[in-house]
């Protein structure tokens, strides 16, 4: 059979040679003319509502009916792609003529399907451009409707904005008015106030002159009322002085008329003594004649006599004095007298002037209480006056306040019309800027309903021209298998022939040249040879990699210290042990590694001869190419080491104890340079991981991973809704006025579930995305491990070397760190098959968790269900069993889905599985691909070369598995 049968649209093998035209009963239309068939089909069912829509005045055709539209909607579409069996023209001949035909009618079938693939892939690629176009247009027209009915709105919004300007505009003006006729007022009452208020200033300033002088009056009256107050009082004092004087006066007189009656009784008295004594002197006399008779009394008599006469002078004396004393009495009497009468004079004198000082002070005192009420009068006025005045002047400033306040609410009035004008003006404009948008958002939501509408139109041709091409392509494909196994048959027929013809002439051929083909058979059986030993050293380094790490990890590091400390107490006992123990463990550790060595040059050797294929199974052989080399190298050198070791071990046990330096020396070198050669893989992983992975986590951001869902019955409903897009886009474009907005919603309300599904899409492709990120944490943690480890081997080969050349005495303190970071290792690795253990387990247990949620390529057969439980899950026997069987890989795990459903998101329309998976997200999905190192560079491919082997749908399983590859790989 020819390698034609293996080429693609984007893969054709080497050497190749064109091929030849197949004959068919009637011509094919070119993939062109098939192109502008339907691209006129799709022009003519494009809605024109008024003059017409822009596609159809460019491409010249008539107006549509819009019962016609929404028929030729929901109408299948022609059968333009359909494809006319191929019937081979009978040639008459022999044999030879009859195997040209067969094999040309085989051709031909090829042929037949490699144009009908071509034509599905076409009318895909157009089905999905239009269901993007529909997306776009008619979220361009919902968006401009919006906007249409935004601006609208605002329009009449800003139209009611500029009449209610415009009335408050009026009412400003209006109130301007009002208040500046109430300004008017207020100035007239202000002013009528204020003059008033200032005839009362005069009225009250006259008042308090009048009352200032009444008061003035007053205080003269009343100073004149207590000057005669005082007058008066001081005559009042002075009569009573004068009373008094003329009492004392006449108390004097009495007295002085008392005395002087009494000088005069004693002037009398005196008087009577006198003429008693001028009586007794007259006695005397005569009793002098008898004192003269009496010698002898006469000086006896004599003083008597003497006595007498100055008793005599005594009283006369005293008479005479109090005759002088009564005429002084009777003058001080008479002087008295007038001092009486001066007095009572001066006192009638006083009275009179007191009198009159009354009656001035009466006047006085009544002057100045009429003065004081006519003073209190004009102070009462005067306040009174005040009063009006405050009034008054509080009116005027009420007046005033009110006049200013009104003139200021006339300005604000003016002002605010002003600005009401302007802000009618301003709306006005915008009212008629918002119409103008509002037209031409309503154009542009017309042609955008207009472009909708022919693109769902040509979405829904495209998608008939589609199943037409698939159906012809399935024909096509059912012939081309009749063909050959037509071929088959007849090939079979004729070895059967030949083989009887060969047995014939068996004998006469024996001991001559072996028969033609024996070559080709005994390739065919080396190939089968070599295929055989390939996958038997596969399973052989699967089943022993458990031991070998057990070794590795848990007995070696063991054996290593105790050698160490042995060796360095001089333990022969313990240094035999330890290369017994050591000599078991070696040949499981050559076998894994010598299997590991086998495995990589046969993977380089496989691949090296493909390096130059191109598709998705060629990146990985052009990565064995560049790693299997170092990766061969280093199995070897530590198979060589394991090699050293069993050696080293052997003479130990049989001759000498302490083992050959040199084979010491070797085996060091050894490990220090495969645990080099890999430390340094190592770092250059590390980084190109860490990169990997910052890029990785750049994709769908702001996505959360979910899967609610399974993905094919997201994408089923994408299509479902994608369909139904397009006929309410078509609706949408034929509706009448009054139709549109429940067209409108309707487009929108699909829209609406058509995001919904996106949203779920993202959702699935960013699991993918968080699966891809954490395989690579894993990786880094497991790098970074690997590259301590493979520096704790490097330095345990050093000391090893010293050790050999007696530099050093050996310690437990290397063995110790090596059989730590050992531990560590060992623990990781364990951890790694306990989770694929884990996988497998679950793969059969769980065996529906990680199921196929996407459609898989044509011919795949189903997978076999496990053998169930009760409880309707995978038989837990077998669960156990496949777990244990570290050969096995795990056909269907959470790889694997997350693989088919990254290729299902991002191959191309003509691919069954992402028929309907929407354009932009079909290039996000692809540019995650080329982050998982899928895109065209590592598949040695051209853009369009990639992109067209992403649309093949027979190369579906050959992705999946490169995709399934590259996530295994982080």
């Amino acid at each position: 059979m020819s390698d034609r049968l293996n080429q693609t649209p984007g893969h054709r093998t080497a050497g190749a040679a064109p091929a030849p035209p197949r004959r068919q009963g009637r011509q094919q239309p070119p993939l062109a003319l098939l192109q502008a068939a339907a691209g006129n089909r799709a022009v003519a069912s494009a809605i024109r509502r008024g003059s017409g829509t822009a596609i159809q005045r460019a491409a010249g055709t008539a107006q549509l009916p819009r019962d016609a539209v929404v028929a030729r909607a929901t109408a299948p579409a022609a059968d333009d792609l359909a494809i006319t069996p191929v019937t081979g023209t009978e040639r008459p001949g022999g044999g030879t003529r009859q195997g040209e035909a067969a094999k040309t009618e085989q051709q031909a079938a090829v042929d037949e399907v490699a144009a009908q693939k071509e034509a599905v892939a076409a009318a895909s690629l157009a089905r999905a451009g239009a269901e993007a176009d529909v997306w776009k247009a008619s979220g361009e027209a919902v968006e401009a409707h919006k906007k249409a009915a935004a601006a609208r709105g605002r329009a009449e919004k800003l139209e009611g904005a500029t009449g209610a300007a415009d009335r408050h505009r009026r009412s400003s003006l209006e109130a301007e008015e009002k208040y500046t006729e109430a300004a008017g007022t207020a100035m007239e009452k202000q002013q009528t106030a204020e003059e008033r208020a200032g005839e009362l200033q005069h009225t009250e300033h006259g008042e308090r002159a009048a009352a200032k002088a009444a008061r003035a009056e007053e205080r003269k009256y009343t100073e004149e009322a207590e000057e005669a107050e005082e007058r008066r009082k001081d005559a009042v004092d002075r009569a009573a002085d004068f009373t008094k004087q003329a009492d004392e006066a006449r108390r004097r007189q009495e007295a002085a008329e008392a005395r002087v009656a009494q000088l005069r009784k004693q002037a009398e008295e005196a008087k009577e003594q006198q003429e008693a004594a001028e009586a007794a002197a007259r006695a005397k006399a005569e009793a002098e004649d008898q004192a003269l008779r009496q010698a002898a009394k006469a000086q006896a008599e004599a003083e008597a006599e003497d006595e007498i006469a100055r008793s005599v002078k005594k009283w006369a004396e005293a008479a005479a004095k109090a005759l002088e004393q009564a005429g002084e009495a009777e003058e001080e009497a008479r002087r008295q007298a007038g001092e009486i009468r001066t007095a009572d004079d001066a006192r009638k004198k006083a009275a009179e002037e007191a009198n009159a000082c009354v009656e001035d002070r009466d006047r006085a005192q009544e002057q100045a209480k009429a003065a004081g009420d006519l003073a209190a009068r004009r102070e009462k006025n005067a306040d009174v006056a005040a009063r009006e005045r405050g009034k008054a002047e509080r009116e005027a400033a009420r007046h005033k306040k009110a006049a200013d306040t009104a003139l200021r609410q006339a300005d604000r009035a003016q002002a605010d019309a002003d600005r009401q004008a302007h802000i009618a003006a301003e709306r006005r404009q915008q009212a008629e800027a918002a119409r103008a948008e509002e037209r031409g958002h309503a154009r542009d939501a017309a042609e955008a309903r207009n472009r909708a509408a022919a693109a769902g139109q040509r979405q829904l041709d495209r998608r008939a021209d589609q199943t037409t091409a698939t159906t012809a392509l399935s024909a096509a494909k059912e012939a081309r298998e009749a063909e050959k196994a037509k071929e088959a048959e007849k090939a079979k027929e004729a070895a059967a022939e030949a083989a009887k013809k060969n047995e014939a002439e068996a004998a006469e051929r024996t001991g001559e040249a072996e028969p033609a083909g024996t070559g080709k058979a005994d390739g065919s059986l080396r190939k089968r040879a070599t295929g055989a030993v390939k996958k038997a050293s596969a399973k052989v380094k699967s089943w022993v990699d458990v031991p070998d790490l057990a070794a590795l990890r848990l007995s070696a590091p063991y054996s290593g210290t105790q050698r160490s400390e042995a060796t360095k107490l001089g333990d022969t006992g313990r240094v035999h042990g330890t290369a017994v123990q050591q000599l078991v463990e070696n040949p499981i550790n050559v076998t894994s590694d010598a299997t590991g060595t086998f495995n990589d040059l046969a993977a380089l050797k496989d691949s090296f001869g493909k390096r130059h294929e191109s598709g998705p199974a060629s990146h990985g052989h052009r990565k064995n190419v560049n790693t299997k080399p170092l990766a061969a190298t280093t199995n070897a050198l530590m198979t060589t080491n394991d090699v050293v070791k069993i050696t080293d071990n052997a003479m130990r046990i049989t001759e000498n104890v302490a083992g050959v330096a040199e084979l010491g020396a070797a085996g060091g070198g050894l490990n220090i340079a495969f645990s080099s050669l890999t430390a340094g893989r190592d770092l250059k992983v590390l980084k190109d991981t860490h990169a990997q992975r910052k890029e990785l986590k750049d994709h769908f951001k702001g996505e959360v991973a979910k899967r609610d869902r399974r993905l094919r019955e997201v994408l089923e409903d994408l299509g479902a809704a994608n369909i139904k897009l397009a006929q309410e886009a078509i609706r949408l474009a034929a509706a009448e006025p009054g139709e549109e907005a429940a067209a409108l919603r309707a487009v929108e309300d699909e829209r609406t579930r058509i995001d919904g599904l996106r949203q779920e899409l993202t959702g699935h492709l960013a699991s993918g995305r968080d699966y891809a990120v954490k395989k690579k944490g894993r990786k880094l943690r497991h790098r970074a491990t690997n590259l301590t480890g493979n520096v704790a081997r490097t330095t345990a080969g050093a000391v090893a070397i010293a050790a050999a050349a007696g530099a050093v005495s050996g310690g437990i303190g290397a063995g110790v760190v090596g059989g730590t970071t050992a531990l560590a290792l060992g623990g990781f690795a364990a951890e790694k098959g306990v989770r694929k253990g884990n996988k497998r387990y679950n793969s059969v247990r769980d065996y529906q968790k990680h199921a196929r949620t996407t459609p898989a390529q044509e011919g795949t057969p189903a997978p076999e269900a496990p053998r169930l439980d009760k409880d309707g899950r995978g038989r837990r026997s077998d669960a156990l069993k496949e777990a244990v069987m570290v050969t096995h890989s795990i056909k269907q795990g959470k790889r694997q889905l997350n693989a088919q459903e990254i290729y299902a998101q991002a191959a191309g329309p003509a691919v069954p599985a992402s028929e309907n998976v929407p354009e932009d997200i079909r290039r996000d999905a692809r540019a995650f691909l080329k982050s998982l190192k899928c895109g065209p560079d590592q598949h040695n491919q051209s853009e369009k070369e990639w992109e067209a082997s992403l649309n093949d749908p027979e190369q579906q399983t050959e992705w999946e598995e490169a995709i399934a590859k590259a996530l295994s790989s982080l």
